[in-house]
C-alpha cells in the first residue's frame, strides 16, 4: 500500500498523466479538472516535504500545471507542457558544446514580433504553418500531417529572412540557435561531423528549438570532386541529422537562409521540405516598412509615406531602413554644422520631405532586375511563390 505520502505522490502523478493525455487529445476542458487536482495534491505534498531539491521539483510541476489550467480557463489552446525549457537547460546545452563551436553559435530569445516586419504576408503564413503550430500543438501533426523539420528562406539580401526566423522563434517561445555558417565552416574542418552532431544534440536538450543557419549556401554547397574530405563529411552529417529529426519526436526545426539558393546541393534542397521565397517588398509593404523604421522620431506633415513607397520601387527592406536613417540624420547634421556643441536640452526639428529627397539620392537599391528574375525562376522550379 505504501505510506500516505507515497500514496499522495502516486495520485498526483496519475492526475497529471490524465490531464496531459486529455490535453494532447484536444480535450482541454476535460483536462482542466485533472490539472487542478494535480496542483492541489502537489501543494499538499509540499507541506509534508523538507528536502529542498524535491520541494523545488514539486513547485516547478505545480506552477507548470497551474499555468496550463489558467490558460484553459481563459480560452487558450496552446500546449504548455514542454512549451519552453528553463534557462538552466539552455545553459547546460551550450556548456556541452566545445569552445570553438560556442563562438560560432549565438543562443538567444528573440524579441522580434510579426509587427516588426513589413509585408511578407505569405512567408509569415507559411512559417506559422510549418513551425509555430507544429511546435505549439505537436499532437495535431501526426501521420500524413507530419511536421516539416527543414525550412529554407531564400531571396534577395536585406528582405527580412533573419527577422522572419526570429519572429517565429519568439511566437513559439523556442530557443533560437543563430549559427554563423562562415565561422562554422572554418572551425569545423577536422572534427566537423562530431561538432554538427553536438550542435543538434544541444538543440534537442534545449527544445523546443530553432537552428537558424544564415548564408547556408556557404556551408552546404553542391558536393564536388574538388572539395576537401572534411567539407563532404560535414554535409553528410548534416543530412543525417536532418533525417533524424524527421523520425524522432523532438521539437527541433532547422531554418536555412540564403541569397544564392542555386548553389545548394540537391540533397540539401530536398531536405528543406518548405522552400519559401522572401521577395522584394511591394508598395504596401514598403509603406509599412517606412512606418516601422520611423517609430520614435517626429515627422513633418509634408512627408507622404505612400509617395515614398512609390519612389522606392526595387528597394529592399534594408535599403528603406537606410533611407530612413539617412533622412533622420539631416536635422542632426544642421546642429553639427555649428561651431560649438550646444549645452542642455536640444530641440531637433522634424524630418521633412526634403530630407528624404536627399536620402534617396544617397541610398540606391542593391538588387538588380536580373537578380530578381533569377530568384523568381528558381522559386518556380523549387520553391513557393
Amino acid at each position: 500500500m505504501g505510506t500516505p505520502y507515497e500514496l499522495l505522490f502516486r495520485q498526483a502523478r496519475v492526475e497529471a498523466e490524465k490531464a496531459i493525455s486529455l490535453d494532447k487529445a484536444g480535450r482541454a476542458k476535460e483536462a482542466l479538472e485533472h490539472y487542478v487536482e494535480a496542483v492541489r495534491i502537489l501543494v499538499e505534498l509540499l507541506k509534508r516535504t523538507a528536502d529542498p531539491v524535491f520541494r523545488k521539483q514539486l513547485m516547478e510541476k505545480a506552477e507548470l500545471y497551474l499555468k496550463r489550467a489558467e490558460q484553459i480557463r481563459h480560452g487558450g489552446t496552446g500546449i504548455v507542457i514542454k512549451a519552453e525549457r528553463p534557462s538552466e537547460a539552455i545553459k547546460e546545452a551550450m556548456e556541452a558544446l566545445p569552445p570553438e563551436l560556442q563562438s560560432a553559435v549565438l543562443v538567444e530569445k528573440p524579441d522580434v514580433s510579426w509587427g516588426d516586419i513589413g509585408g511578407l504576408d505569405y512567408a509569415k503564413k507559411a512559417l506559422k504553418e510549418a513551425i509555430i503550430w507544429p511546435l505549439l500543438r505537436p499532437e495535431l501533426f501526426k501521420g500524413p500531417r507530419e511536421p516539416w523539420r527543414g525550412v529554407l528562406l531564400f531571396g534577395p539580401p536585406g528582405c527580412g529572412k533573419t527577422l522572419l526566423a526570429k519572429a517565429a522563434a519568439n511566437q513559439c517561445k523556442a530557443t533560437f540557435f543563430n549559427v554563423d555558417a562562415a565561422i562554422v565552416m572554418s572551425k569545423w574542418l577536422g572534427e566537423s561531423e562530431k561538432n554538427v552532431k553536438m550542435l543538434f544534440d544541444a538543440a534537442r536538450k534545449a527544445a523546443p528549438s530553432i537552428i537558424f543557419i544564415d548564408e547556408v549556401d556557404s556551408l552546404l554547397t553542391t558536393r564536388g570532386l574538388d572539395e576537401v574530405g572534411g567539407e563532404r563529411r560535414v554535409k553528410t552529417q548534416f543530412l543525417i541529422e536532418l533525417d533524424g529529426l524527421r523520425t524522432l519526436d523532438e521539437l527541433v526545426v532547422v531554418i536555412g537562409a540564403t541569397n544564392r539558393p542555386w548553389d545548394l546541393d540537391s540533397a540539401i534542397i530536398r531536405r528543406f521540405e518548405r522552400r519559401i521565397y522572401v521577395p522584394l517588398p511591394d508598395r504596401e509593404a514598403r509603406e509599412e516598412i517606412f512606418r516601422i523604421h520611423l517609430r520614435g522620431v517626429e515627422v513633418a506633415g509634408d512627408v507622404d509615406l505612400s509617395e515614398l513607397a512609390e519612389l522606392t520601387v526595387g528597394y529592399t527592406g534594408s535599403d528603406i531602413k537606410m533611407v530612413c536613417r539617412e533622412a533622420a540624420m539631416e536635422p542632426l547634421r544642421e546642429l553639427m554644422e555649428r561651431e560649438t556643441i550646444p549645452e542642455g536640452e536640444v530641440s531637433i526639428r522634424p524630418i521633412q520631405k526634403g530630407d528624404f529627397v536627399k536620402a534617396l539620392r544617397v541610398v540606391r537599391p542593391i538588387v538588380r532586375p536580373p537578380d530578381v528574375r533569377r530568384y523568381t525562376e528558381w522559386a518556380e522550379q523549387y520553391g513557393e511563390l
